[in-house]
């Protein structure tokens, strides 16, 4: 129980390789990002005991946040979970309950006796010259539910609002103020086992899918090329997408830049320090050993010594792009079945833009078969670090700084937290 009425809230976006959280303080209609923390999961721990390792990197990436009188908002996920898009007749809200279950009952694939059903009427007009409502179903169950309980009470913690990371991604997308009116919008968030594909209507959900592909597909496709284990084709893929990012320049790969405010911090990402790209952060920072001679002391590379080095470079380039191909190629055709059914098979008006988010999203070659692949050219990379959000302090935000399209389901579910203080 909290002991005084709630300041903050406190986003946990809980993976299987990683904790992502996020604490934003409201005034007003003004919502401020506070702290951020990441943290990855023992991988050997996650499969020996996965509440107590998931526990464990929660503490660690709650470490400095101010957590006395938080909300605490956690996700399940997406694939685990039932959601529906029922339209029923207009009538008052606890007719409407009942009419829901009777849906449910028809449709679910599961008894509801085992299940917690919710629902939020998003919408009602009228069709074919009748009153209804268009509703977001919800069912999830129990033991999922106890399952991500579980998890929040291993770290001490306890949960006032558990939400879908799908749902999460619209509330960051809407908090950020990158949802327009009038517009179709497809939200793409690539975690590393699974993708979340949802397609927000005027503002308002309106069709969701969870799509069985995530980054691990790349890297196992490089593990059989090269006979390497995963982390070492991480940091091949990580590579690869740096150098892509270095070649292609930065104004492509984040969002166009909105009124952002930082408290008496200097700017913290300039035009020549575009966010890095990770693989869901997993991997360490790349850079140099301080032990390595420093610029003017080591020897200078000859023309023909260049030359080789751009060919070597382009050459590995190409290999990696043939590597991922396949895996890449399964990715946009899942991507374009959602959007074929979504504007099709469901009568919708087409698409008009793409946010997409995850580690990896940051990578040019995601970006780029988004395009070939649906033929738009408003595919955008989310960075809620350039949105209309407040910033805090740049040292107690870094992990936001530097990833920031791998932090939009953590700031959504502190974006729903803070709704309710």
């Amino acid at each position: 129980m909290l002991s005084s009425k709630p300041t903050k809230a406190i986003g946990l976006d809980i993976g299987s390789h990683s904790v992502k959280a996020v604490q934003i303080s409201k005034s007003g209609d003004t919502l401020r990002v506070e702290h951020v923390g990441y943290a990855v999961i023992d991988p050997a721990q996650m499969t020996t005991d996965p509440i107590e390792a998931q526990g464990a990197a929660v503490l660690s990436a709650l470490e400095g946040f101010a957590t006395k009188n938080a909300v605490f908002v956690g996700a399940l996920p997406g694939q685990t979970v039932v959601i529906r898009y029922p339209r029923l007749p207009d009538m008052p809200d606890e007719d409407l309950r009942q009419a829901i279950e009777r849906e449910a009952a028809q449709n679910l694939p599961f008894e509801l006796s085992e299940v917690f059903l919710d629902f939020v009427v998003l919408d009602r007009g009228v069709e074919n010259e009748e009153q209804v409502a268009k509703v977001l179903l919800v069912a999830a169950k129990h033991e999922l539910i106890d399952s991500c309980v579980r998890v929040a009470e291993a770290a001490g913690l306890q949960y006032a609002i558990l939400t879908v990371d799908a749902l999460a991604l619209a509330d960051a997308a809407e908090s950020c103020g990158f949802l327009g009116v009038n517009e179709t919008v497809s939200l793409i968030d690539i975690g590393a086992t699974s993708t979340i594909v949802h397609f927000v209507k005027d503002g308002i959900s309106n069709y969701y899918r969870d799509v069985n592909w995530g980054t691990k597909e790349l890297v196992q496709a490089i593990c059989r090329a090269n006979r390497c284990e995963p982390p070492i084709a991480e940091q091949i893929l990580r590579e690869w997408g740096k150098r892509s990012l270095a070649d292609t320049g930065s104004g492509e790969f984040i969002t166009e830049k909105s009124d952002m405010v930082v408290s008496d911090e200097p700017e913290p990402l300039s035009a020549e320090e575009p966010p890095e790209f990770s693989l869901d952060g997993e991997l360490g920072d790349l850079g140099g050993s301080p032990l390595e001679p420093l610029e003017e002391e080591k020897p200078k590379p000859s023309q023909k010594d260049l030359r080789k080095s751009n060919v070597a470079e382009s050459s590995a380039t190409q290999e990696g792009e043939q590597l991922i191909r396949i895996p890449l190629s399964n990715f946009v055709n899942e991507i374009r079945r959602s959007f074929d059914f979504y504007e099709h098979q469901m009568y919708e008006r087409p698409v008009e833009r793409v946010l997409v988010s995850g580690g990896v999203s940051a990578a040019p070659f995601i970006k780029e078969r988004l395009k070939q692949e649906l033929g738009l050219d408003q595919i955008e990379i989310a960075n809620p670090a350039s949105s209309r959000l407040v910033l805090g302090r740049t040292e107690d935000i870094a992990p936001l700084l530097k990833q920031p399209a791998q932090f939009m389901v953590a700031v959504g579910l502190a974006a729903r937290g803070a709704a309710e203080i």
